[in-house]
């Protein structure tokens, strides 16, 4: 229950990080709005967007895990910062960076979609949101196939990821 409190706890806290994050952007604050993105990921993830930037979604998710367990809360609070730093990219007119971003959040949402059904129904309207954001062939191969198998109701594993239903 304790453990249950506080992933709710931190994904409520990274949503207000993330309004904060687009509040600014729509503002044209780029540079602020870039430095709450790093600022949120420190605080509830320990982690510095250059590390997350470097880093494909395969890794991104080993760094969600502990153990053998998915912290499915840190890989969504993760995904919906690296959708607000794509989403300053954009604004930017930086397409690449912002495919960067919207395409790594992506895979980290369906990554989170094989945990289960709730999870899969939470996620389908950002999944289906950044799909639309992403010029064709940003996605490799296998996670385009993943995308389509998630977005008709029934997902298979991960593509070359462990089972996440530990």
């Amino acid at each position: 229950m304790f453990r249950e409190d506080y992933i709710v706890r931190m994904i409520a806290q990274a949503a207000a990080a993330v309004t904060y994050i687009l509040d600014l952007t729509r503002a044209e604050r780029y540079p602020e709005a870039l430095a709450e993105v790093e600022k949120a990921l420190q605080l509830h993830l320990g982690l510095s967007l250059g590390l997350v930037t470097a880093l494909p979604a395969g890794g991104l998710v080993e760094l969600a895990r502990q153990g053998e367990m998915l912290e499915v809360g840190k890989l969504v609070v993760l995904a919906d910062l690296l959708q607000a730093e794509g989403d300053i990219y954009a604004a930017r007119g930086q397409a690449a960076e912002a495919a960067d971003g919207h395409a790594k959040a992506l895979e980290l949402y369906l990554e989170v979609s094989v945990t289960g059904e709730n999870a899969r129904g939470a996620l389908a309207e950002r999944v289906t949101s950044l799909a639309a954001k992403l010029p064709p062939g940003a996605l490799a191969p296998d996670v385009e196939e993943w995308l389509a198998f998630v977005q008709a109701g029934a997902p298979p594993a991960a593509p070359d990821a462990p089972d996440t239903a530990a």
